[in-house]
């Protein structure tokens, strides 16, 4: 029951599937909402902010070209993204994970090879793209919803928000799809995507310095003059990834003995592996090398080995010792070293600035 949208004549209308409602070579990236219970709209209708429950933008299948893929430091550049047709994977680099969390890849060679984004797929199923959440959640853990204008939701445990996003699919009755809270790597997937030629490109994402932790930037429809904050740099992409709340995802650093780490997150056994990104176990929190192919943590290091070396100086802190959980994009009040290749560490437990985004994809 989700329902495609396009932005014409300053506001949101229903798209006509038969015709052309988005254009990622102009930047105008898909966007789609599941409406409030009782509302019925037809093509062309206007839609208003206050009438939405969820809202997502579409990340197509691409393949990018590796640009440092071998534990070095980069200059923040534009990444090569060539979208991919049907399920194909056409990348040249294949990885492979290991029991201890970290990953073995074939060579790669800066500037030639290239990867299959690995947000592209879920368990043993290859996705054509997923949806993900345009702002931060919000509403209760009873009752999820994605929208701008509304404070986000946060004081909550990794575990209670991973369950609460779960439960979207039964509440708003969405079928053959599989919801779930982003994953490190999908975060990894819209942040190289902003960073190509569909997106922002080299111009850093600005940053939602609400200190309301308000979606989109602000109240009454702040998110339509905040464009900057949006990874297109227009209406059509997704907000909140610069600043806002910190945003738990699902990326889990092991334990030493290589196991599942909930540290202060609440799970009491582990998710299905489909669910969460692992990494290799460490005490340091700038053994960058730990980072995987496409997840936007060691490959975007202008300073590799650096807490403070991430494009457009963006932090960049790994998960550690009992900190076993990633969160990314930064904080309200964290200044130039927020951005969408933010990323820091945390026990996962209950804490008032920290978010979470939430993500639709084929089970």
């Amino acid at each position: 029951n989700m329902v495609p949208i396009k932005y014409e004549n300053n506001k949101w209308i229903i798209a006509d599937l038969g015709q052309k409602w988005y254009d990622y070579d102009a930047k105008e990236w898909a966007n789609a909402v599941v409406l409030n219970s009782g509302v019925t709209k037809n093509v062309g209708d206007e839609v208003t902010e206050e009438e939405i429950s969820l809202w997502y933008v579409w990340i197509p299948r691409y393949k990018y070209t590796i640009f440092n893929g071998n534990n070095g430091s980069a200059a923040a550049q534009l990444i090569n993204v060539a979208f991919e047709s049907g399920i194909s994977r056409t990348g040249t680099v294949t990885c492979t994970d290991n029991a201890d969390g970290s990953e073995t890849c074939s060579t790669i060679t800066n500037g030639t090879s290239t990867y299959t984004h690995p947000a592209f797929k879920f368990g043993n199923t290859e996705l054509t793209g997923f949806w993900v959440g345009k702002f931060e959640v919000s509403g209760s853990t009873s009752i999820i919803t994605v929208k701008p204008n509304v404070t986000s939701l946060r004081s909550q445990t990794v575990s209670s928000l991973f369950t609460a996003i779960q439960k979207v699919k039964t509440i708003y009755g969405i079928n053959n799809a599989d919801s779930h809270m982003a994953k490190n790597m999908e975060w990894g997937a819209v942040a190289y995507l902003k960073q190509s030629k569909y997106g922002l490109g080299t111009t850093d994402i600005a940053i939602n310095d609400n200190s309301s932790f308000y979606t989109g930037g602000g109240t009454s429809d702040a998110y339509k003059t905040k464009v900057a904050q949006s990874t297109t740099g227009n209406i059509y992409g997704v907000y909140d990834m610069s600043g806002g709340a910190w945003e738990y995802v699902m990326g889990n650093m092991k334990n030493s003995s290589n196991a599942f780490y909930s540290s202060n997150a609440g799970f009491t056994t582990a998710p299905d592996a489909k669910y969460y990104d692992s990494y290799k176990y460490d005490t340091s929190y700038t053994s960058h090398a730990r980072g995987k192919l496409g997840d936007a943590t060691k490959e975007t290091l202008t300073t590799f080995g650096n807490t403070s070396g991430g494009w457009y100086s963006d932090d960049a802190n790994f998960p550690a010792s009992s900190y076993s959980w990633f969160d990314r994009g930064g904080n309200y009040n964290n200044g130039t070293s927020a951005g969408v290749f933010y990323f820091g560490y945390s026990g996962g437990s209950s804490c008032s600035n920290d978010s979470a985004r939430a993500v639709l994809s084929a089970q």
